[in-house]
């Protein structure tokens, strides 16, 4: 007990010096910092009850006099929270959090001037205590007051004791085998709730209590949903939405399957007439007896060097995905939609599912427009977009020819195709099993067909030319940020551009450190 005294003696001694003194906190050791935090927090929470109790008294004087905020009105201020907003430079709605909690968390008085218990006693004592912190003790007393308007004010009382003892960190185990008096209970430890899951927990209490208002509930948040996006000048698609409950669930779960880091995705195999079942294996790509479909290593593109050779552990090598997680998620979201779209149950309008229809000329999709009519642009709002994705669209989107006229209007369209026959996919589904990206882990479902050689430029549709990739390392093919190449077995490479310098490299520095 007495050395426990000293360190505690000695850790206050260590944030009073830092506090009396700023600046001082690189002679901390790493262990010390952890420690001087959560003293620092103590500090903060003391401090943090005391405005809120003095936010309490300001209310009561206010309950006294003959006009409403006399007391803020006097200092200058409208309310009380606009004075805690311009006193402690704090957010509004940070300000009108302490007035909310302050009026839950102080003593009153009766006609008789008989002292009064607050409405959450257990978050005023462990507030007053510096037990809690402002954000847990207001996460609770909002979470308790949607249960108090029709559940039995014990109960109500028995979720606050058990709220406010998880934002401790100690667990009430209740000898009631109903689960609602925690009066009196044990206590085990556990890791202190944050305001988050104080949040959660809450909710769950308020579900428990009044079990009749959860339809209620669920047709007041469906009601705010909704989905509200806009055009905005350079062509971006901005909004915002609302989600339901499940809805969002489903959404950030399909997200995180789609943007974490190699998952393992479980697919159905597809069985295909007439082709054999293929084994995975890190060495996808063309089998060695396949035709040739495009250029060898030996052929031009590595200058004698092998693309086999290349070490795709080394750092060098590594193809990294530098998007931002915001960026992949709407990337993600934009891949469910597609996928959807694709589906056979996806909705018509006019007999069509929903397309993204690129309008383009040869010229145009080659890069070499002439005219503004050349231009790759999109057909329902006439955004200009760049070849690249006219490219990629190409590799395995669905076709339309079509005679334009001198002005741009369309004379006559020719039949939708898509470029890839569905025998095709197919045969590249059981060659490639995936993305054959080093280190991408997108299944077939999730991958698009693409031409080694641009369709373009002459490249032919078939399976030795094609490959699997998913739509972010598709992308990147077309943007030349990737080169496929192929090995001398014939198989299909992913490769960073330049490659051929680097394999030389390190190949007379491994030559020249032998000699020595």
């Amino acid at each position: 007990m007495a050395e426990s005294r000293s360190r505690g003696m000695a850790e206050s001694a260590v944030v009073d010096a830092l506090v009396a003194s700023p600046g001082q906190v690189a002679g901390l050791l790493a262990a010390e910092i952890p420690v001087v935090i959560s003293e620092l927090a103590g500090r903060r929470r003391a401090v943090d009850a005391a405005l809120v109790e003095v936010t309490g008294e300001a209310l009561r004087r206010d309950e006294e006099s003959s006009a409403p905020d006399a007391l803020a009105r006097a200092a200058g201020f409208s309310s009380l929270a606009e004075l805690l907003q311009h006193l402690l430079g704090v957010e509004m709605r940070d300000a009108r959090m302490l007035v909310e909690l302050a009026e839950a968390t102080r003593s009153g008085r009766s006609l008789t001037g008989e002292p009064l218990l607050p409405a959450r006693p257990a978050v005023a004592g462990a507030l007053a205590t510096a037990r809690v912190s402002v954000a847990q003790a207001f996460m609770i007393v909002k979470g308790v007051k949607a249960a108090a308007v029709r559940a039995e004010p014990a109960h109500v009382d028995a979720a606050e004791t058990e709220l406010v003892a998880s934002a401790q960190g100690v667990i009430p185990v209740s000898t009631d085998p109903d689960g609602i008096d925690c009066g009196g209970a044990d206590l085990q430890a556990a890791v202190p709730a944050t305001p988050e899951e104080l949040r959660v927990q809450a909710s769950a209490w308020v579900a428990f209590l009044d079990p009749d208002g959860a339809e209620p509930r669920a047709e007041a948040i469906a009601r705010k949903r909704g989905l509200w996006v806009r055009q905005a000048a350079d062509g971006t698609v901005r909004g915002r939405f609302v989600a339901t409950p499940e809805q969002g669930e489903l959404l950030v779960k399909t997200l995180e399957t789609l943007t974490s880091p190699r998952r393992t995705v479980a697919c159905e195999r597809t069985g295909t007439l007439g082709l054999g079942e293929a084994t995975a294996s890190d060495d996808r790509g063309v089998p060695e007896e396949a035709g040739a479909g495009g250029l060898d290593a030996d052929d031009g593109q590595g200058g004698g060097l092998d693309a086999a050779e290349v070490d795709l552990a080394h750092p060098d090598e590594r193809i990294t995905d530098r998007r931002t997680l915001p960026q992949q998620r709407v990337d993600a979201l934009g891949e469910v939609f597609a996928r959807s779209a694709e589906s056979a149950h996806a909705p018509r309008a006019g007999g069509e599912a929903p397309t993204v229809v690129i309008v383009t000329t040869l010229a145009g999709a080659s890069g070499e427009a002439t005219r503004p009519a050349d231009v790759p642009h999109l057909g329902r709002t006439g955004t200009a977009v760049p070849p690249s994705l006219v490219a990629k669209t190409l590799c395995d989107g669905i076709v339309q020819t079509a005679i334009v006229g001198g002005n741009g209007e369309i004379l006559k369209l020719g039949r939708r195709q898509r470029l890839y026959s569905r025998g095709q996919r197919r045969a590249l589904a059981v060659r490639d099993q995936g993305c054959i990206t080093p280190g991408c882990w997108k299944p077939v479902g999730m991958c698009e067909a693409h031409h080694t050689s641009r369709w373009v430029d002459g490249g032919l549709t078939d399976t030795d030319d094609g490959v699997l990739l998913c739509s972010l390392h598709h992308h990147m093919a077309h943007s030349e940020e990737l080169e496929l190449v192929r090995d001398h077995r014939k198989r299909w490479r992913v490769l960073r551009p330049g490659w051929q310098y680097r394999l030389l490299t390190r190949k007379r520095y491994r030559e020249v450190k032998s000699r020595c």
